[in-house]
Formats: structure tokens, C-alpha cells, sequence
């Protein structure tokens, strides 16, 4: 992970700052996430019988979104994300996964300008996406296993800053991300940065 923030951070530091571009009409994410996120956890409490406990942990992960503009300000986004992380409780081994579908509205602010000059021309974003998520845990390689689909959502935003014409950079997003898998309130966060591309004009 700190390979991934330090070539990310030397490539905004290095990048030439460029002109304000025209807003595209869909912008194609891809990138890597990292999640916190309550989960369950499975272990033995005698040789024979497992037990459960909820916990919040850190998980690797990938993002992809595509968004709609349907305006300089306003658009649609569809988003996919999936999570992973196979930690260790008293011995026993727990794979947990996290998955959600999502799609909502995304409200951009061009920081074209007077402050072009302090933002690279880039773009602060912010979403609000609804839809499901799968959370999941299964002891490895013989145990117990637990799978929930519930209502997922996201809140949040970002900055992006163009390289090229076609290509931006997504610095940081950052989302409040609300399950209720297993039957409880689970109060997620995630952080996300990667690489868009910008495809076709607004009519």
C-alpha cells in the first residue's frame, strides 16, 4: 500500500499542470481502494464447536465506476466495488469478502479559473450512491460459512486532476459506506485513488 500512495503522490507532485478541459461525457474509474469495515469473525471456543464476533478491519480492495455527464455539473454514476482479507482469529483462518453495486448522482465543480492555477485545473466531486452489497466469511479450509446481500450505500467525494487529453488522475475519494449485512448497522469507510478516462463530448 505505501508503494501505491508514494507513486501516486510523486506523480500529482511531477505532473505538468494543465489546461481547463471540457467536461467529458463519461469518465471510466478504475483503481485501488482500502476499506474499513465491520465484519464477522469465526473461532473456536471448544475443539469442536466455533463461535462469532464482530470486528472492524482494514481490507484491500478495487473500485471501478463509470459516469454519465449530463451536464458540466451534474451526471450519473454506476459503481463496483470488491474487498479482501484473510485474517487469523485464535488460529482459525477467516476469508472475508465484501462486494457492492451501486449507482447514484454525482455533482462536480470545475476549479477552473482564478484557482486553476492552485488546483492543476482539476475537478472536486461528490456522490451519493445506493444499491446492495454482499458480505461474506468462510473459515478455511473446513468450517463455518455466513453470506448476507443488504442495502449498501455511499457518501462522499473527491478531487481529480487531468494529465493529458483522455486521461485524469483521481487523487483521493474518500466515502462514508452504510451496510446492514447480518442483520446490523454496519458504519464502513473507504478511501480510493486510481486512473479515469474521459471519453466522448456534451452535446
Amino acid at each position: 500500500m505505501r508503494a501505491i500512495l508514494k507513486s501516486l503522490f510523486l506523480l500529482v507532485c511531477f505532473v505538468v499542470p494543465c489546461l481547463a478541459q471540457e467536461t467529458p461525457e463519461w469518465q471510466l474509474f478504475g483503481g485501488y481502494s482500502l476499506q474499513r469495515a465491520g465484519v464477522r469473525e469465526y473461532f473456536k471456543t471448544t475443539p469442536i464447536i466455533y463461535t462469532f464476533r464482530n470486528d472492524s478491519v482494514f481490507m484491500n480492495g478495487i473500485e471501478f465506476s463509470a459516469t454519465e455527464n449530463r451536464n458540466r455539473w451534474f451526471g450519473g454514476t454506476l459503481d463496483f466495488s470488491a474487498y479482501f482479507r484473510t485474517p487469523e482469529v485464535a488460529g482459525i483462518s477467516n476469508q472475508q469478502r465484501i462486494y457492492s453495486i451501486l449507482y447514484g448522482p454525482n455533482f462536480s465543480i470545475p476549479t477552473h479559473g482564478g484557482t486553476a492555477e492552485l488546483f492543476h485545473g482539476g475537478t472536486l466531486f461528490a456522490h451519493a450512491l445506493f444499491g446492495a452489497a454482499n458480505t461474506s466469511v468462510h473459515v478455511t479450509p473446513t468450517g463455518p460459512h455466513a453470506s448476507d446481500f443488504s442495502f449498501g450505500m455511499a457518501l462522499g467525494g473527491g478531487f481529480d486532476i487531468p494529465l493529458q487529453t483522455g486521461v485524469s488522475i483521481r487523487v483521493l475519494q474518500a466515502d462514508y459506506m452504510r451496510t446492514t449485512a447480518f442483520s446490523s448497522g454496519r458504519n464502513n469507510f473507504r478511501f480510493s485513488a486510481g486512473v479515469i478516462f474521459n471519453t466522448g463530448k456534451l452535446k
